[in-house]
């Protein structure tokens, strides 16, 4: 009889991390340092860059906060409170990595440096996937780039005043449909139709393109979201918010203990 040859595997652990994909993520950071008082355990960080090199220098609240108001007013309050309302592409990208780390594709943390993982994110998905309506730093004024328009921001306070900065429009779907999330230009705006024109949290929303003297805002209900870069600015309802963002230092995810196994 031959010899038998017994082989036991065992289950590989990491206690202080978790693997996404060909990588292991620590579940504990350095914490986001910011200028402005925050509660870090309610704002996400808001990373960018190759799976293993990621780095974010902002996070944004979790909750909609600052509920009532109109663009401009919304606007002012925030900022008088040390925030900032995101343009259109930090959410973007936020609502990208949210929806990875739901599907295990990526990671998320909290400004305190905790992962957000099981019921909390689920909890945080279901806020930016299916129940929100927020304002965006963003509005469209005559003026010399596509659909002969100009994006303007409100990039803080002089004497209590906005102070208003301008770029022109860069080119973008110019119909209003179900957009392609990851064609986004630098302005945050998509340029290519999904492929699939529905509603699939992270990969895709519905567009309206820009249109003179109207607001960016983007609106999320149980089977849709959108961007909508049409919406009056003048207009106040109780459940119109924002997703307040809070600026810190440039920091590094986990460049280097970051493990491609």
């Amino acid at each position: 009889m031959k010899n038998m040859v017994e082989i036991i595997g065992q289950k590989l652990e990491l206690a202080d991390k978790v693997v996404r994909g060909d990588y292991a993520y620590p579940k504990k950071i350095d914490s986001l340092a910011t200028d402005v008082e925050i509660k870090p355990e309610e704002y996400a960080l808001v990373h960018q860059g190759e799976p293993g090199n990621l780095k974010a220098d902002s996070a944004i609240s979790m909750a909609q906060k600052f509920n009532g108001k109109n663009h401009l007013n919304t606007n002012i309050e925030v900022l008088k409170s040390g925030l900032a309302v995101p343009r259109t592409p930090k959410l973007a990208t936020q609502i990208i990595n949210v929806n990875n780390a739901l599907n295990e594709k990526g990671v998320l943390y909290d400004a305190s440096g905790n992962l957000i993982e099981g019921e909390r994110l689920r909890d945080y998905a279901h806020i930016i996937n299916h129940n929100c309506r927020v304002w965006l730093n963003e509005s469209f004024e005559k003026g010399n780039g596509f659909l002969d328009l100009d994006v303007v921001y409100i990039t803080g306070l002089r004497d209590g005043k906005p102070v208003f900065e301008r770029e022109s429009l860069q080119k973008c779907l110019e119909q209003d449909c179900y957009a392609d999330l990851e064609s986004v230009n630098s302005q945050g705006f998509p340029t290519r139709k999904s492929p699939i024109q529905k509603y699939e949290p992270g990969k895709s929303a519905y567009f309206f393109y820009p249109r003179e003297n109207r607001a960016g805002r983007f609106d999320a209900v149980p089977d849709l979201a959108g961007f909508y870069c049409d919406r009056d600015p003048q207009f106040t309802v109780a459940r119109l918010g924002v997703f307040s963002c809070a600026e810190g230092t440039h920091k590094n995810l986990r460049n280097k203990n970051s493990t491609n196994n």
